[in-house]
């Protein structure tokens, strides 16, 4: 079976009673975390890029929302805010449809987050006086992501994010913002850097100044758009001065981790599989529970995001094994990416992570 035929048919294949059942508690679940239920978030990650069909954009947004899903997430680069505005209301507009709100997750913007694809920012292209520099002079390069960094001390990055941030809430109803894997936490010798932080500041001020990037910027969003949700993730197997500096950023709502489903036993497996998410201690479970508790000691809501990108097929069934272990946290907003980059056996893989979305709403109706 295909794609486009599971997202039609392999609902009902699924059980009827029970999509009834997922309908209902999406239904009396509101994406506010209420109620103690896990807020599912489907990462949709360039759907919208160049080519959107709208029968396509319709078909994977009804298969979210029959298996429970609160929230569809678009990684939105800097040129889609003016190369994909009509595909971007497209998927707005469908999301209403069938009760999902829509987050944006800001994506390579001056190199400084993750998200999708990997590209270089425009705005760092076209501002090199920003870019973070190495204690030789040279850039700091991010060679498999986005190349260079632009630095959190220039006034010109701050105002590229709140410029960027402006055109986007006006444009579109977005009810929130995913800073994904923010790509600040190093050491930088700009200029600018030097100058405010001096020339050998130890590691942990730099943490600190990007941290406070993220604050001002988040800041700037409560402050002038009170009613969006904030929510920031790091990679559950950052380091400690990392963890400890964005566990501090505020005003967010939610503060997690991303990884693989599974503990660090499993995950020693797949230490030679070649995969970049695998066999380096990236998991849920253990090091990612130890970052969720963390946040939560600050005030923040718990966050995971699922990762089944990036996944061969033989890690299918320890992906299967583990995403029940990771519902049972009871975690407040859980993320999976739908129908994601790289993946052997797609339909099996969502397949998945539909049964058990599935099952946690009828537990928890």
């Amino acid at each position: 079976m295909n794609r486009r035929e599971f997202t039609k048919a392999g609902l009902s294949t699924l059980g009827a009673p029970l999509l009834a059942q997922a309908t209902q508690a999406r239904a009396e679940t509101a994406p506010t975390g209420t109620q103690g239920k896990t807020l599912f978030n489907a990462y949709y990650f360039r759907a919208h890029m160049y080519t959107c069909v709208p029968r396509h954009i319709r078909d994977d947004l009804k298969w979210m929302a029959d298996i429970g899903a609160n929230i569809v997430s678009l990684a939105v680069l800097e040129q889609d805010l003016f190369a994909a505005v009509e595909n971007i209301r497209l998927v707005c507009e469908e999301a209403e449809k069938v009760g999902l709100q829509v987050y944006a997750v800001p994506s390579r913007w001056g190199g400084l987050t993750a998200g999708a694809p990997k590209v270089p920012s425009l705005f760092s292209v076209e501002h090199p006086q920003t870019w973070m520099l190495r204690k030789d002079g040279m850039p700091v390069l991010s060679p498999q992501v986005s190349g260079v960094i632009s630095s959190v001390h220039y006034p010109e990055t701050y105002q590229f994010f709140c410029e960027s941030l402006d055109s986007l809430f006006r444009q579109f109803p977005i009810k929130g913002v995913i800073w994904d894997e923010p790509k600040g936490f190093r050491e930088d010798y700009s200029p600018k850097a030097v100058e405010k932080l001096g020339k050998d500041a130890p590691r942990e001020a730099h943490y600190k100044a990007t941290a406070d990037f993220y604050s001002r910027v988040s800041r700037y969003i409560k402050d002038k758009y009170p009613d969006k949700i904030l929510s920031m993730f790091i990679k559950a197997n950052s380091g400690k001065l990392e963890t400890e500096a964005a566990s501090q950023i505020s005003p967010l709502d939610y503060f997690g981790c991303d990884g693989r489903p599974w503990d660090l036993a499993e995950d020693q497996k797949w230490k030679n599989a070649g995969s970049d998410e695998s066999g380096k201690g990236k998991v849920l479970l253990g090091p990612g529970e130890k970052i969720i508790a963390l946040g939560k000691q600050r005030g923040k809501k718990t966050l995971m995001l699922t990762e089944n990108h990036n996944l061969p097929a033989t890690m299918i069934p320890a992906m299967d094994a583990g995403l029940p272990k990771v519902l049972g946290l009871g975690v407040e907003q859980l993320i999976y990416y739908y129908y994601p980059r790289n993946i052997e056996q797609p339909d099996w893989n969502m397949a998945v992570i539909a049964k058990h979305l599935k099952a946690y709403r009828q537990q928890h109706r």
